[in-house]
C-alpha cells in the first residue's frame, strides 16, 4: 500500500475525553492517525517481529476506511494505545475476512463494528490503559449504535498443541461457538486443525496465558467462532470474537455501560 493514500483519511465518529493525565479521543485528522500508526509500528513490528518499515509506520488498505481510538498521554502527546475501529455503517469489508469466511454472522440485523490493531506501548500495559481503552471503545459504541462487536484476538503462538489446547480448553468452559459457519479462509488454516483439536489437551492453567485483552473479550461476554487461524506473517494464531451487546455481561455493563 502506498503511504499517500492515509491522506485520504476521514474521520466517521469525532469525540474526546479527558480522563487523568490522558485523552480518550479518535483521530481527528492524518497527523493523529500517524501517532496511532506509529505506535503500531514500535509494538507490532520492532518489539513483535524485530523488524522495521522505512516510514516507521504500521498501516494497511482498511486505514484508511476506519476510526481509530487513540489513548494519548497529555504529558507527552504520545499515543500509548490504539484500537482500529471498522463500522458496517461505513464500510462492507473488513479486515477478518481475510482471515475468516463471515458471511453467515455479516448477514444478521444490526449493526456491526470491528475491533482490530489493539497495541499498547509496553509502559503503559497495565490494567488503567485496557480500562481506557474500554471506555473510548463504550463511548464510540453509544455514538454508532452498534450491536455487534467482531474481530481476530491475537495468541503470539504458532505450536498447534498450544493453540489447540487453548481451543479445547475454552471449549470446555463453553466460550468456544461453532454456529454461523465461521471457518478459515485457505490461506489462513492451521493444517489438520480438526485433528488438532481432537487430540489437544485439556487445561485450564493455558488459559492463563491469554492476552489481556482476550480475557477482557470473555469476561465481557464474547465467545470464540470456529477454529482459530494461522497468521505467518505476525507469527501468531488469531482467534475470532463475536460479543452480541444485548447478551453483554451485567459486571461489565454496570461499569462500562456501553449501551447508554
Amino acid at each position: 500500500m502506498d503511504l499517500s493514500s492515509l491522506e485520504k483519511f476521514s474521520p466517521k465518529i469525532i469525540f474526546s475525553i479527558e480522563s487523568d493525565g490522558f485523552i480518550i479521543k479518535t483521530a481527528s485528522s492524518v497527523e493523529d492517525l500517524k501517532l496511532a500508526l506509529r505506535l503500531r509500528h514500535k509494538v507490532f513490528l520492532e518489539e513483535g517481529l524485530n523488524r522495521t518499515h522505512e516510514t516507521g509506520l504500521e498501516f494497511d488498505s482498511f486505514d484508511q476506511k476506519a476510526d481509530h481510538l487513540m489513548i494519548i498521554n497529555k504529558a507527552t502527546q504520545q499515543a500509548v494505545g490504539t484500537y482500529r475501529l471498522i463500522h458496517s455503517d461505513f464500510a462492507n469489508v473488513f479486515y477478518s475476512q481475510s482471515e475468516f469466511i463471515l458471511d453467515d454472522f455479516l448477514n444478521l440485523e444490526g449493526s456491526k463494528l470491528e475491533m482490530g490493531r489493539a497495541c499498547t506501548d509496553a509502559e503503559h500495559r497495565t490494567g488503567r490503559t485496557m480500562d481506557l481503552l474500554w471506555q473510548g471503545l463504550s463511548r464510540y459504541i453509544r455514538e454508532s449504535r452498534t450491536r455487534f462487536l467482531f474481530g481476530c484476538s491475537s495468541v503470539k503462538s504458532t505450536d498447534p498443541a498450544f493453540i489447540f489446547s487453548i481451543v479445547r480448553s475454552l471449549h470446555e468452559k463453553g466460550s468456544i461457538n461453532f454456529d454461523l459457519n465461521v471457518t478459515t479462509t485457505p490461506d489462513y488454516t492451521f493444517p489438520n486443525a480438526q485433528k488438532n483439536f481432537d487430540e489437544a489437551a485439556v487445561d485450564p492453567g493455558v488459559l492463563r496465558t491469554l492476552p489481556p485483552l482476550l480475557r477482557s473479550y470473555l469476561h465481557a461476554g464474547s465467545q470464540v467462532y470456529g477454529f482459530p487461524a494461522l497468521d505467518v506473517d505476525f507469527a501468531c494464531a488469531d482467534l475470532l470474537t463475536i460479543l452480541d451487546l444485548t447478551k453483554l455481561n451485567k459486571k461489565f455493563a454496570e461499569r462500562y455501560n456501553p449501551l447508554g
